[in-house]
């Protein structure tokens, strides 16, 4: 992905003459401008040594351009559906290619989502959000089935000792539940499994209670046979899925485990033909009486905790796709040369890589906070301000991240729309992010609905502000007395406080749902803003302060709500 591939097919002495291909650091741990001072600044405020978890980011930054060329490979041989093999038998089999497979080796090895659920680690949550980070931008998309593999085994995990009244054989149960989770957080590639997450129908994704038609059958026990169609299905080449089924007068949520040949329960109708994450194996299946365990009869109610995860991957996607973008572009611009200097010269150039820099900040450590709120135990009160940052973070991240894409790959003129150089493969892999995990209309209305439950504005828009204060650390950990000096940016924490101040009248004005994804959109820029001052506040360093201050100029969208009778007369005369 950066531009390996277009040199390999052309003379490099006369194609040195008019491009110099970017180049990223040898280590993007190491290199990275920001990353090791963030977990340096986390694990001192909690008393701890990152020095371990530092070497082992280390470590795993260095097999970058390892992974950069195994994600060149699984773009360049996407999976393939191959319905019959070769003496004429039914098969339906995915095939995917060395490096996909190689791939998801080094995650279950690297532990990129066991760490997590490693109780005897502290931070883990910091440890696993920036291996994320790395690992995200040259992934192969890898990073979708991690994120529903988490999920999963969050989801099992507060499962795992509450067996559904119906359940007939409570020990066997539990040792299934209990046997999926060592496999969906195994660090062993041989005993490691991931999860898929079958929720979307053809009436929808999004509005699963009505859009559900998939049933489930059985005598009344934990198991069941699932009859349905599951319209968009990720990663299919997973070993279990969790998925929704209407059963009795509920929507129950089930554990199948696919079944290792094709028996005709689950057939593949076809793959998905995406714009972008080709990499990734998307089918539509037919479940035509598969085997389903009955894990809970409140099924939505039992995959939130599930969503928060998988918004989190949606937004550390995010965050490493900038980087990798901006990383490539600043190299860029130090060997292109136009108007007689290079492009970081110029000063309009050099604005737009300000920018670009400010934004992946922002929402690298935006993303981090969300890490540490999601797995936050040892804090009350903070369940309004999770399940609110959760759908504004994930949208605003997503939204930012295309923006920025496309932005950065002007930074290469031409280059970056030609196909050879893999820069529009980042552009079209980016734009999933607005629509995984909820569409950002559909977690805007869920912010709306979240933010009228008691208390929840003070207490979202208090976190906000107390991070920008000092009065909060990322994760929404409280700050006793503090040395840290906050004048440099006095001016754009009252700058900020402001602007949550527009956002807590919108909120206690009456408005229509229309105005609901302008709210969250502001939230998601002024938490971001947020996180930039906390860290500036604490390392003090010129370009920490530098890229807050350019944040809160360009940065904050204005907080203006239409007017539906607009919106009426427009659509109106359509």
């Amino acid at each position: 992905m950066h531009f390996r591939k277009f040199i390999g097919t052309c003379n490099q002495s006369r194609l040195l003459h008019f491009v110099s291909a970017p180049k990223f650091g040898d280590n993007n741990f190491v290199c990275d401008p920001l990353l090791p001072r963030l977990v340096e600044y986390i694990y001192l405020h909690h008393g701890k040594s990152s020095l371990d978890v530092k070497n082992d980011l280390s470590n795993f930054g260095s097999q970058h351009d390892q992974l950069l060329q195994l994600a060149d490979q699984c773009e360049a041989n996407p999976p393939t559906l191959k319905r019959i093999d070769g003496w004429g038998r039914k098969s339906n089999t995915i095939e995917t290619c060395n490096a996909w497979k190689e791939l998801h080796e080094i995650s279950a090895r690297e532990g990129l989502v066991s760490i997590r659920h490693d109780n005897n680690q502290e931070l883990r949550e910091v440890h696993q959000a920036v291996k994320l980070l790395l690992f995200g931008g040259v992934s192969g998309m890898v990073s979708c089935p991690l994120a529903m593999t988490d999920g999963a085994a969050t989801t099992l995990s507060l499962l795992a000792e509450k067996p559904p009244e119906q359940c007939n054989d409570v020990e066997l149960w539990k040792d299934t539940v209990k046997s999926t989770i060592s496999h969906l957080t195994s660090r062993l590639p041989d005993h490691f499994w991931t999860s898929g997450q079958w929720m979307t129908e053809r009436k929808g994704g999004s509005d699963v209670t009505r859009a559900t038609e998939t049933r489930a059958v059985g005598d009344g026990t934990e198991k069941v046979k699932l009859y349905g169609n599951k319209f968009y299905t990720s990663a299919i080449d997973c070993q279990v899925t969790l998925t929704l089924a209407k059963y009795e007068e509920d929507l129950g949520l089930f554990l199948v485990q696919l079944p290792k040949d094709y028996d005709g329960s689950i057939e593949v109708e076809k793959l998905k033909n995406k714009l972008g994450t080709r990499q990734l194996p998307t089918a539509e299946l037919t479940l035509n009486g598969v085997s389903g365990l009955l894990l809970a009869k409140r099924g939505i109610a039992n995959i939130i905790p599930m969503l928060h995860v998988t918004r989190l991957y949606n937004s550390l996607m995010a965050a490493s796709y900038l980087r990798h973008v901006t990383t490539l572009a600043q190299s860029y611009s130090r060997t292109r040369e136009a108007f007689g200097r290079p492009l970081h010269r110029l000063p309009l150039h050099r604005a737009t890589l300000s920018r670009l820099e400010s934004v992946t900040r922002a929402v690298t450590i935006q993303s981090v906070d969300m890490a540490m709120l999601v797995n936050n135990k040892s804090t009350g009160g903070l369940d309004n301000i999770v399940r609110v940052l959760s759908a504004v973070v994930k949208v605003h991240t997503a939204l930012t991240a295309v923006r920025n894409v496309r932005d950065g790959l002007e930074c290469f003129g031409g280059a970056g729309y030609m196909e050879d150089t893999g820069l529009p493969g980042i552009f079209r892999d980016t734009c999933v992010l607005p629509v995984w995990e909820g569409t950002s209309d559909v977690l805007s209305a869920e912010t709306d609905r979240a933010l009228s439950r008691d208390g929840a504005v003070d207490e979202v828009l208090d976190y906000i502000l107390g991070l920008a204060e000092h009065t909060r650390t990322l994760g929404g950990y409280e700050v006793g007395e503090s040395s840290v000096d906050t004048t440099p940016l006095q001016g754009i924490t009252s700058k900020l406080k402001r602007y949550l101040d527009t956002i807590r009248q919108v909120l206690s004005s009456p408005r229509s749902l229309g105005a609901s994804r302008i709210v969250t959109e502001g939230l998601g820029a002024a938490h971001a803003l947020a996180c930039l001052i906390n860290m500036a506040n604490v390392t003090g360093d010129l370009s920490d302060i530098a890229a807050a201050k350019l944040w809160a100029t360009v940065s904050l969208p204005k907080i203006s709500i239409p007017k539906d009778s607009d919106i009426d007369d427009i659509l109106n005369g359509v």
